[in-house]
């Protein structure tokens, strides 16, 4: 009879200590740059920014108010006018008739509930579409059509839910304005499916709740290097492009201000030029609407 061999198990144990030393002392390194990052970040959005304002404002107050009335007026003018000539497209009347007719509505709000002629479907349709771009859309010359929603990641879906976990108000635990404001920010990096910025604060509550430390797994380590590179480079980011601002560093250049004094000089008096041959276009372009037709002069020539 052929001889039996018997199976034979053996237990390998690792000594994971050498590895979790190291994984620590790069968590270390990692967490050094990223808090350095979010120094720069906050100093710049809490200190400079406010303090270029403030410098701003005292230096140039007649200019800065004059610039930010007349891009008020352009906003409004070049919205209601796109409002306009939309509306005379999808309706297929003329621009000036849209134009006198929303002019009148707004000299007469009681007109908007008088009766109107029944719009088609299709009208009904495109105004009710324009509508919601136009409430949903910023002060910019052309409200555009609200984007896409971001597509979702499964990285940030998977430190969102672990950050819910954390902070949501029926976990327990004291609601203070800490927690609350870090709340908000999940809220506002899980609605742009950022996961670099979830990662960044799923670093600042793991951090401030002694939740990593050296008996961590090696895992949790890992998984926390890889989030503070994540949180960095959401971080520079974002510095890449405030040092573009004139605010950037500004408590810290004194020396240069005179210079930065006549270079803003130059660029706001060249916005304010610009923004005068903006209006103008646009006070000439809403003239020749409000016009009178042919019609209308033959009219009231009778």
């Amino acid at each position: 009879m052929p001889a039996r061999h018997s199976a034979s198990f053996f237990l390998v144990l690792i000594d994971a200590r050498p590895l979790q030393h190291a994984a620590w002392s790069e968590f270390h390194a990692a967490r050094k740059l990223a808090e350095k990052a979010a120094r720069d970040l906050h100093r710049h959005e809490e200190t400079d920014t406010l303090a270029y304002e403030r410098w701003l404002h005292g230096t140039f107050p007649q200019l800065v108010t004059t610039l930010r009335e007349l891009h008020a007026e352009v906003t409004r003018k070049a919205r209601d006018m796109h409002h306009a000539q939309f509306m005379a497209n999808v309706t297929g009347r003329s621009v000036k008739k849209v134009w006198k007719e929303n002019r009148e509505d707004e000299a007469d709000p009681a007109a908007d509930e008088r009766d109107h002629e029944p719009e088609s479907e299709h009208e009904s349709s495109s105004h009710s579409d324009y509508t919601r771009a136009d409430d949903d859309g910023d002060d910019d010359e052309f409200a555009s059509r609200p984007s896409a929603p971001t597509p979702d990641s499964p990285a940030a879906r998977d430190i969102y839910r672990r950050l819910v976990q954390h902070l949501h108000p029926d976990r327990g635990g004291e609601w203070t304005p800490a927690r609350e404001n870090l709340w908000h920010q999940v809220q506002q990096a899980w609605a742009a499916r950022d996961a670099d910025w979830l990662s960044r604060l799923e670093i600042e509550w793991d951090t401030a709740n002694d939740q990593i430390g050296p008996d961590s797994s090696l895992s949790r380590l890992r998984r926390a290097i890889a989030e503070l590179h994540a949180a960095r480079r959401d971080t520079e980011r974002k510095l890449r492009n405030y040092r573009h601002s004139p605010a950037w560093r500004f408590t810290l250049s004194e020396k240069k201000r005179p210079q930065l004094q006549r270079r803003l000089n130059s660029e706001l008096q060249e916005d304010l030029v610009a923004l005068q041959r903006h209006l103008a276009y646009l006070n000439d372009t809403i003239a020749a609407w409000e016009s009178p037709t042919p019609s209308e002069r033959r009219h009231r020539a009778k």
